[in-house]
């Protein structure tokens, strides 16, 4: 049975606590940690010298800095000593010393001092428990690893973007992640919520003719990281129109855009994500997505008025002739938070629209299962597929095409062509 026409079922309660819960503990949260790089921090915002950087992941409290001769440190974030906060510390001379007592620890996870020791200094450093991790440094992030045995890196074609060739923001969300990435799976939402962004636009023509079919089907093709999937619309009398994007797991949604555009949602704990989007174009210069309305509450400036001011809604805006009140990200904020930190999936009453968002749910459920009994999912093999066929676009399709022939509309982000 395909997932086009299997039946559709409610989640279980059992199933979204498994699928959402990710710190102390809880199975998903160990199948992230000992299978993935997280994106954890904006390069940009680490200075050789600077203030440390708090980062939460995984309910977990770390520390991240730039030493004087430009290495990254990432450390817990509680002293080993005293568990005073390290994002007090100086930073300093290529390490961190605390500010209680001064015990100093190398940008590699050296102990290095502990001047309040006695006695036999040398070798107490050597026992001092500093937990450090791992960390890489690519399209305007820095990677951390925070498990036993570090993966290969997931080398995407974006990895390789730098200077005026990727843009990369940050947005602190006040929902758990699967929330985040049941919303870029979700193609119905387009022709609806975003209906302003898509008049508005110039460019979306496509997108926007056929987003006047507002009960799309959808299609698949497995892939050895997660999934492609292509929305696919009537378009008048024998044509259908595909969005395709791809999932690859576990939380990167690349979606078809006039350039390379991949948006990352990363669980900083149960009940807030890190999302970051990227957007790259390996052969010219990247254009930085804009805000669409009137009142520019749009990516990065996610505004913090909450249910009791109707998530920052522009009603006026509405009354103008506008559909949601929002530009376009601040518009899937605002949905997702809206259904609670954690939505409670087993009150949902979904229909065949749903199918990409189910699709990506089992996926994460099943390979969860399989990692708690001691087997490496397919979604964890890290082989070369997952990271360099990637592949989104959007496409007219006529009678006897097959929308996974790579033949699209939109700028390749790598090469520049079309076709």
């Amino acid at each position: 049975m395909t997932a086009q026409n299997a039946p559709i079922a409610t989640m279980t309660r059992e199933d979204n606590r498994l699928l959402t819960q990710v710190a102390n503990g809880a199975p998903m949260g160990k199948f992230l940690r000992e299978n993935y790089w997280f994106p954890a921090v904006l390069s940009s915002s680490l200075i050789a010298d600077g203030t440390p950087v708090r980062v939460g992941l995984l309910g977990d409290k770390f520390v991240a800095f730039r030493s004087t001769d430009g290495r990254v440190g990432f450390f817990n974030e509680a002293c080993p000593h005293r568990r005073t906060s390290l994002a007090l510390a100086r930073n300093e001379d290529n390490a961190l010393r605390c500010i209680y007592h001064g015990w100093k620890f190398g940008v590699d996870g050296t102990v290095l001092e502990t001047p309040t020791q006695p006695h036999d200094r040398e070798s107490f450093c050597k026992k001092v428990p500093l937990r450090h991790y791992p960390t890489r440094e690519a399209a305007g992030l820095v990677w951390v690893f925070l498990g036993k045995q570090a993966p290969r890196f997931p080398d995407f074609e974006f990895m390789k973007a730098a200077g005026k060739h990727v843009a990369t923001t940050r947005q602190i969300l006040s929902y758990n992640w699967v929330q985040s990435l049941d919303g870029l799976a979700d193609s119905a939402h387009i022709g609806i919520l975003h209906q302003d962004f898509l008049k508005a636009v110039p460019g979306n023509d496509a997108v926007a003719a056929a987003a006047a079919d507002l009960a799309p089907t959808y299609e698949f093709l497995d892939r050895p990281g997660g999934f492609r999937f292509a929305a696919v619309r009537k378009l008048g009398q024998d044509q259908r129109y595909f969005r395709v994007s791809e999932y690859v797991a576990p939380w990167y949604t690349f979606i078809a855009y006039r350039q390379g555009y991949v948006m990352v949602s990363v669980p900083i704990d149960d009940e807030s994500t890190a999302q970051y989007l990227i957007q790259y174009n390996l052969a010219a210069a990247v254009v930085v997505e804009a805000s669409t309305l009137d009142d520019p509450t749009d990516w990065p400036f996610y505004p913090r008025h909450g249910a009791d001011g109707h998530w920052g809604q522009n009603r006026e805006a509405m009354k103008r002739g506008g559909w949601s009140g929002f530009s376009i990200h601040s518009a899937d904020f605002a949905v997702a938070e809206s259904q609670g930190s954690i939505t409670d999936r087993s009150q949902e009453f979904l229909s065949d629209s749903d199918r990409a968002v189910i699709y990506l749910r089992r996926l994460l459920i099943d390979s969860v299962n399989r990692f708690s009994t001691g087997a490496l999912p397919t979604i964890a093999e890290h082989g070369e597929k997952a990271y360099s066929d990637v592949w989104v676009g959007d496409k007219v399709v006529g009678a006897g095409e097959d929308w996974r022939e790579r033949k699209t509309s939109i700028p390749d982000p790598v090469t520049g062509m079309t076709g």
